[in-house]
């Protein structure tokens, strides 16, 4: 076996701290470090991640002022000295067996970067048997992300080779979007990338999710990175430039549900300029999912106005 380290960024965790270490800690895949960065928790976080540390010397704690989940990741990333590495938010879980499916597909398969599944319900109590769903190489993985693929989306549920990777870092000050900005540069080097169709990643639904909460400045994320990666495209990668004008369409159709969350009139020219992308490139729209579509329908055919208006009847309490 060789080490892997699994990098979680702390902040205001003390609720599911505990679920997420102890996740890690029933790994059947017993060789790893688990790295704890305390990004400046105001609660009681710090304390949990010592406690743990004082039980098992496989765990790593960093203890840093707050600097955003881009700097904690980073720090950790520093800090880690596995061939391998995984990222684990501090409010979700892994399956016990999620280093060992990961590790076996990523070496079997000479691939840089191995890829579960991301759900909200029970683990399986089995491992998988066979090969990947999918093994890509080349640029296919990049396409994939252009094209909005859910095996693209975060950067956790995935094992990476260190050497391959190790200098790319996340942008630090940015809060939204940052993690799919990380896999897009990942991808960027043309790894061989295997997908397994196998849950392994818990994710812990928010309540306070981006598609519900009061608009903040942060959203802008959304447009700043797509922007990046279309740059990048043009530049490096010209054959796949008129696919990437997808990521400016998914990118305006993102902000403007962000928008429905302000009555700020400041913000209406950010509303025309979205809307007009998303016609623009239409041709070039690329649905992921029946949710996407809909979504893209509204804005195509003029319709945001009104829903703009039964969104915020809906949600009025949110709105400001």
């Amino acid at each position: 076996m060789s080490l892997i380290s699994v990098i979680v960024p702390v902040y205001k965790a003390e609720r599911y701290l505990d679920e997420c270490i102890q996740s890690v800690l029933s790994q059947t895949h017993s060789d790893f470090e688990l790295i704890l960065v305390d990004d400046g928790s105001p609660d009681k976080s710090g304390e949990i991640c010592d406690r743990y540390a004082k039980e098992d010397l496989r765990i790593k704690v960093i203890h840093t002022e707050n600097g955003g989940v881009c700097r904690a990741r980073n720090t950790g990333l520093d800090a880690s000295g596995g061939e391998y590495y995984m990222f684990l938010d501090s409010d979700d879980m892994i399956s016990k067996y999620a280093l060992e499916v990961l590790f076996k597909d990523i070496t079997e398969n000479n691939a840089d970067v191995a890829i579960g599944t991301v759900d909200s319900v029970d683990f399986p109590t089995e491992l998988p048997e066979g090969n990947p769903d999918f093994v890509w190489t080349e640029t296919q993985a990049l396409e994939k992300s252009i094209e909005d693929n859910s095996y693209t989306y975060s950067s956790c549920a995935k094992l990476y080779k260190r050497e391959t990777f190790k200098d790319v870092r996340f942008e630090e000050g940015r809060k939204i979007h940052e993690d799919s900005y990380y896999v897009f540069c990942c991808f960027l080097k043309k790894p061989v990338v295997t997908a397994r169709d196998y849950y392994i990643y818990r994710y812990r639904n928010n309540l306070d999710s981006a598609s519900h909460a009061s608009f903040s400045d942060k959203y802008f994320d959304i447009l700043y990175f797509a922007q990046q990666k279309k740059s990048i495209i043009d530049s490096d990668f010209p054959k796949l430039s008129q696919k990437a004008n997808n990521i400016l369409v998914k990118a305006s159709l993102a902000m403007l549900h962000a928008l429905c969350n302000t009555k700020n009139k400041e913000h209406n020219k950010c509303v025309k300029e979205c809307i007009k992308t998303v016609i623009k490139y239409r041709k070039d729209f690329i649905p992921a999912y029946i949710g996407d579509s809909k979504w893209f329908r509204i804005v195509r055919f003029h319709m945001y106005g009104l829903f703009r208006i039964l969104y915020r009847i809906k949600y009025s309490d949110r709105v400001k």
